[in-house]
């Protein structure tokens, strides 16, 4: 079968859904696979030309540039949206309006089939935007190839905590004034706004900030921490809760949006706008140590629903059943 894989432009910025497809290519073992990415030649037109014009039995645009589906055809078309954060969140009146068709409404009407990535985001489609629900399709994501098991036999003397993101929903200056006090070491991955900066300087909190790693730098942060804290406010998925989860740390998280069906019995959860909870979540996990084991045994079960050959496999069966249609 040829599948081709259209993404967002290479200079977009942010390469979280190519590298889940990247992941998935590599588990497709039986397909030829083309990928193209938005913004190759500088006319939208001749993009659009192009990508019309590559022999392929399916289509599956991986997600932020669903406008394709416009010129492409419906009945071989498959389309990915990862969330609904933007519209729910950041927008209001004609904006929120006008978003919300071009970029869900109109180019779901032009596909055969609708992945999301959890069924909390597929809620969202269905409630805020009336995507018949009978087109959608949850499929999570796995998490990468390489990320293994790596047992820790003890926490660091100073236990490290491991926290990626640092945009507004990621609820990182709620994990500062949380860690407050405690004798931890807060590594924070993603560039740090002047504020989060002075925040944590003035909490005299002992940080680390890295950003613009590679994945195999990212793993190698997940290997040397103790704890993951992802206490987000809103996200669609959550992928370093099942990344922690296969690596093997233990994970706090939020008891909102996604993350509880992503998480189920294998993280701490906690409520993102309390601070005092995520305070006592930390210490929980510092010092109760088979309660942390418990978590990491459970941690490792439930990545085993998210492997990147279970997850390609999904994706087969989804194609199949529209090439035979």
């Amino acid at each position: 079968m040829k599948l081709l894989f259209l993404h967002r432009s290479k200079s977009f910025g942010g390469f979280s859904f190519e590298e889940l497809f990247t992941t998935i290519k590599k588990c497709l073992i039986d397909f030829e696979i083309t990928d193209f990415y938005d913004k190759e030649f500088p006319s939208f037109w001749k993009n659009v030309k192009t990508v019309k014009k590559i022999n392929s039995d399916i289509i599956h645009i991986t997600g932020g540039v669903g406008y394709y589906s416009l010129f492409l055809p419906t009945n071989k078309t498959v389309l990915t949206f990862h969330d609904t954060n933007h519209y729910e969140f950041d927008l209001k009146g004609i904006k929120k309006w006008l978003y919300g068709w071009i970029i869900y409404k109109i180019p779901a009407m032009n596909v055969a089939k609708i992945t999301t990535v959890s069924n909390h985001t597929k809620n969202n489609l269905v409630r805020y935007l009336n995507i018949p629900e009978q087109k959608i399709e949850v499929i999570p994501n796995c998490y990468p190839l390489e990320f293994k098991q790596k047992i820790k036999e003890k926490l660091n003397s100073t236990p490290t905590i491991l926290h990626i993101g640092t945009k507004p929903n990621k609820n990182l200056n709620r994990l500062i004034e949380a860690t407050k006090g405690l004798k931890v070491e807060l590594v924070v991955i993603g560039k740090l706004t002047d504020t989060q900066l002075l925040l944590l300087k003035n909490s005299n909190i002992n940080f680390t900030n890295k950003f613009n790693l590679t994945r195999e730098e990212i793993y190698t942060e997940y290997i040397n921490c103790d704890i993951v804290a992802f206490i987000s406010l809103h996200e669609g998925f959550g992928l370093p809760i099942i990344e922690a989860n296969a690596i093997g740390r233990a994970v706090i998280t939020s008891n909102l949006s996604s993350m509880p069906e992503v998480a189920k019995n294998a993280a701490l959860l906690v409520d993102p706008y309390k601070i005092e909870e995520i305070t006592a979540g930390l210490i929980k996990l510092i010092d109760d140590d088979g309660y942390r084991n418990d978590l990491i045994n459970k941690g490792y079960q439930n990545a085993q629903n998210y492997t990147p050959n279970s997850i390609a496999n999904k994706y087969k069966n989804l194609y199949q059943s529209l090439v035979k249609l």
